[in-house]
């Protein structure tokens, strides 16, 4: 494990090109199969230094990859004794993210300026490290620890945001199954919102040997597999098909964690994408009576203060107005909660009640 990890840290090919003095250092240690204390220093000095310099955009692309890389030289500083905690350490959602980033704008502008200083390694470095992120959570998955690789999947997203949306819905559909709720809403939403969610296709041929059909996270690779005649029947399929499933967990994840306001609007565009589904149907009108019921807690508790202040009157009207203000409150509730299952006794006797505190008798009188 500990190879496979530090074989991640770029070691890249010196190039000859004409830079800031900070930047050749940066580049000289950077470059270095072994690294020292002091190497380590000076690598930080360098950036710093850089980091107050007006810079030009060849010098500025080149200071953010190599700031950016520092964890890594780091890590390559401690050789044989970097533990598995310390590579672990590397793997930290905010470093990923920045990684993939860094790597991306600075094959843009090689590209852009026709320097290809770094290009092929990192196209190389980029393919290596997705496959090593993808082959961890795969494996934590397979472990059944699903919280480290919901978390691993995300990571990977991160690393590559524009070809590993996929990894995302993973992230999301594993942190479901470590119930872990809250980071659950969190990714379904960030799923919800994506741009592969938006946009993405995903590609799918069916496997003549194991008779079942296979999912692609491109359509090269599945082409190179029909091109071996090994699938067959390939489908395409828009990412965002799946809106109602996503939009309902989304739904159901939020009102379990408590956020009951939050999950109202989500519930009804839920019904809207799936109106005969009952579960959700259930659940709104679940979240309706208990809301309307929780205002209403406090009734038993009223009636008696009242009862008890027939003799003061300023009291008497006071406590009066208190008990209106909560049946006013919790009218609203009930009323859903019967708009969506007018069957409910107990939905019918509270909203009459309701309606009969208030002095609306009229629509009292509709309640049968």
């Amino acid at each position: 494990m500990k190879k496979i990890l530090l074989s991640l840290v770029l070691l890249l090919s010196v190039a000859t090109f004409a830079q800031k003095d900070e930047l050749k250092t940066l580049k000289k240690i950077y470059s270095r199969s072994s690294i020292s204390e002091s190497d380590l220093q000076e690598y930080k000095s360098a950036y710093e230094t850089l980091g107050n310099m007006q810079l030009n955009e060849d010098d500025s692309v080149y200071y953010t990859f190599y700031k950016t890389m520092y964890p890594t030289v780091v890590l390559a500083s401690k050789g044989d004794k970097a533990t598995m905690q310390d590579q672990m350490n590397l793997y930290n959602p905010k470093f990923i993210e920045e990684y993939g980033v860094v790597i991306n704008n600075t094959l843009a502008y090689e590209k852009k300026s026709g320097k290809k200083i770094y290009t092929n390694d990192l196209v190389e470095e980029k393919k290596q490290f997705s496959a090593t992120l993808r082959q961890f959570s795969n494996a934590l998955n397979q472990e059944s620890k699903f919280k480290e690789a919901s978390l691993m999947f995300y990571n990977l997203y991160l690393f590559d945001k524009m070809n590993e949306g996929k990894a995302l819905e993973n992230a999301a559909i594993l942190s479901v199954q470590a119930e872990d709720y809250k980071t659950a809403e969190k990714l379904y939403a960030e799923y919800l919102t994506s741009d592969y969610f938006k946009n993405g296709v995903k590609y799918f041929a069916f496997n003549k040997a194991a008779d079942a059909e296979e999912f692609f996270n491109t359509r090269e690779d599945r082409m190179s597999f029909i091109s071996l005649k090994t699938h067959e029947k390939p489908r395409d399929e828009k990412v965002s098909d799946s809106k109602n499933e996503i939009v309902k967990m989304l739904a159901i994840l939020t009102l379990q964690n408590g956020n009951i306001e939050k999950a109202k609007p989500l519930l009804a565009e839920a019904i809207k994408l799936n109106p005969a589904d009952k579960e959700l149907l259930t659940r709104e009108f679940n979240l309706y009576f208990n809301e309307g019921y929780e205002y209403l807690k406090e009734d038993d508790k009223l009636v008696t203060e009242i009862n008890a202040s027939v003799d003061n009157k300023t009291k008497y009207d006071e406590l009066m107005a208190k008990r209106a203000a909560m049946f006013r409150r919790a009218l609203p509730s009930f009323e859903k909660a019967y708009e969506i299952n007018s069957n409910d006794e107990n939905t019918k006797i509270l909203l009459k009640t309701c309606y009969d505190s208030l002095g609306m008798k009229d629509k009292a009188a509709t309640i049968k």
